[in-house]
């Protein structure tokens, strides 16, 4: 408001003037010299009293040369813009006021303490081909006083002010195609000035009006860009420059220079970001575009092309934070069920359970019929470990598309997961067999519920989904053993070995084998301590079947346990032993049974 208010205000106050005519002899540039922006509030009065004494004495230095605006019309049009006369005014403010005043160059800067000295960095701005661009620093020696350093700047721009006048007759004879007089007015500026950024570029367009090499016209702007280092055109014409040798990248750096002067200039930026994308330097692009963003929130243009960026370097937590702020701003964005499924890709990629599961939520409240959504919320509950909200998920994503296998899946292997055999629990009921039992089975029924979401996988053709089945099966079998329900744990053991029979003698590698193995150890297991109760129940039937049962219960036994023998080998070679003695018993069992079944 208050920039537009000083639109306004000097609207007012040069509108009445516009008829006047300039006296011949007057200067015909008009230079503004503005207070100096100060770290701390407490040195604005300082940085006003230097200026105001730098441009009082500077309109007496080059009162034939240039036109300084006098202090009494700064605060006429400052006043009329609801301004105080004395005012700090940012970059935007200050290039406003200087165009409605007719300057062709304005000042800006920054005024710093180092010890007992005042340094002022200032730096001219040509808005106007005065050739006045300029970037220089002043101190005034200590111990510094306002006047001290407002004479140095004064002459510093005195000078500053006299070598431009060589410069703009430079670009006079260099329109007049009399280059070798224009290149005589450069030098002339150089002597006074050797940094003058307008004099180098001048010599620069002369080398290319004579046709001179590309080198040669690249180290005038290059000069250039050394006296005055935010100068826009200097490095616009090195980045070009640069282009038409082939040196993309050098290129690139040139116009991040000459952004750096323009840091408000957004089709630059824009097109700084797309020539970094095209060399893929992402990172650089995505930086370069923040901060723009920074200073200019929300501006679309810069965000989707930064969403751009983003995917295609794969730059993932860049793409999921565009995604976050976009809903943010725009909470009707988790409706795009595309929208959805890019934030969730890009949480997934990250493994940032935080935002998968916030745009898994938001999936399934507006599609609560895609069992897809379901499925992506339940494993973002799986990944914060909530067990039991991951299991509820997963269930409607099967109820929805039952034939989803791998969904079914889903269910059971969270269910195996997430089952916890409390052992402290189990061992305050060791003295109670019965309460101990119930609780083993109550242990092994909740289990047992997975394996109807297992059902499917087993029969399926799919080798995969199979070899899944497998694990989860084998996962839950092992629980159950340790949980020393072995009767309840052998089903479970006895389809995972199903599952992953030798195919053929040398299938003996691989991710088959290592499940073979280690369901061969807990199947050995289970059946070595379920062995003694049917070999007591055989002893008092005397029954040839039963004996027979008991007898190729041990041969199952003693092989799972030679299968499965690497997992643990010195328990299984224990367990052999015991088994051994149940072996030797058995021709006794069938001589005194007078079994011939077996």
């Amino acid at each position: 408001m208050r920039t537009a208010r000083l639109v306004v205000g000097l609207v007012l106050v040069l509108a009445p003037a516009a008829p006047a005519q300039v006296a011949p002899q007057q200067p015909a540039e008009r230079l503004v010299v503005l207070p100096l922006a100060v770290k701390t509030p407490a040195d604005s009065g300082l940085s006003i009293a230097i200026m105001d004494a730098a441009r009082e004495r500077l309109a007496g230095l080059a009162r034939y040369k240039v036109t300084v605006v006098a202090k009494p019309k700064l605060c006429e049009a400052l006043k009329a813009s609801d301004f105080a006369c004395d005012v700090l005014l940012d970059e935007s403010q200050a290039l406003l006021l200087a165009r409605f005043m007719n300057a062709n160059a304005y000042t800006t800067g920054t005024l710093d303490r180092s010890g007992g000295s005042l340094v002022a960095s200032i730096r001219v701005r040509d808005i106007g081909s005065s050739g006045y661009a300029a970037l220089f620093s002043v101190t005034s020696g200590n111990p510094g006083t306002p006047a001290a350093l407002g004479e140095a700047i004064a002459q510093r721009l005195n000078s500053v002010v006299r070598a431009g006048e060589q410069a703009r007759e430079c670009n006079d004879q260099r329109q007049k195609s009399q280059f070798n007089k224009a290149l005589d007015a450069a030098r002339k500026a150089l002597v006074i000035e050797p940094n003058l950024a307008a004099a180098h570029i001048c010599m620069a367009t002369v080398y290319e009006a004579q046709r001179m090499p590309l080198d040669s016209q690249l180290v005038a702007y290059q000069r250039a860009a050394k006296g005055d280092s935010l100068n826009a055109t200097a490095w616009e014409n090195v980045a070009r420059l640069y282009q038409q040798k082939g040196d993309t990248l050098k290129a690139i750096d040139a116009f991040i220079h000459e952004l750096q002067g323009e840091p408000q200039n957004l089709q630059l930026r824009l097109g700084i970001a797309e020539l970094l994308r095209q060399q893929k330097q992402y990172q650089r692009a995505v930086a370069l575009l923040d901060d723009g963003l920074a200073k200019s929130q929300g501006d679309q243009r810069m965000l989707d092309l930064k969403a751009r960026i983003c995917i295609e370097g794969e730059l993932w937590r860049c793409v999921l934070d565009g995604f976050v702020a976009v809903v943010k701003n725009d909470t009707t964005r988790l409706g795009d069920s595309a929208f959805i499924k890019a934030a969730l890709g890009a949480a997934q990629q990250l493994a940032d359970t935080e935002q998968l599961l916030y745009f898994s939520h938001a999936a399934v409240r507006h599609f609560p019929k895609s069992a897809a959504f379901w499925k992506t919320l339940g494993a973002a509950f799986d990944a914060k470990g909530q067990r039991d909200s991951s299991i509820w998920a997963y269930r409607q994503s099967v109820a929805l598309d039952p034939s989803d296998v791998g969904a079914s899946l889903l269910v059971a292997k969270a269910i195996v997961d997430g089952a916890m055999y409390d052992t402290a629990q189990a061992g305050k009921l060791k003295a109670d067999t019965a309460a101990l039992h119930a609780y083993r089975n109550a242990f092994a029924d909740k289990l047992d519920t997975a394996r109807n979401y297992v059902a499917k996988a087993v029969s399926s053709p799919d080798t995969a989904l199979r070899l899944n089945a497998a694990v989860i099966l084998l996962t839950g079998g092992s629980k159950i053993g340790q949980a020393q329900a072995y009767d309840r744990a052998r089903p479970w053991l006895e389809q995972t070995l199903q599952l992953v029979a030798p195919r053929a003698p040398a299938d003996t590698v691989g991710p088959r084998q290592q499940i073979r193995v280690q369901a061969s150890f807990w199947y050995g297991v289970s059946l070595f301590q379920m062995l003694p109760p049917a070999y007591q129940a055989m002893v008092k039937s005397k029954n040839c079947n039963d004996a027979k049962d008991v007898n190729d219960r041990i041969a199952r036994t003693k092989e799972a346990l030679l299968a499965g023998a690497r997992v643990s080998p010195s328990f299984v070679n224990t367990l052999l032993t015991n088994l051994a003695k149940f072996e030797e018993q058995m021709p006794k069992v069938r001589q005194a049974f007078k079994c011939k079944n077996f």
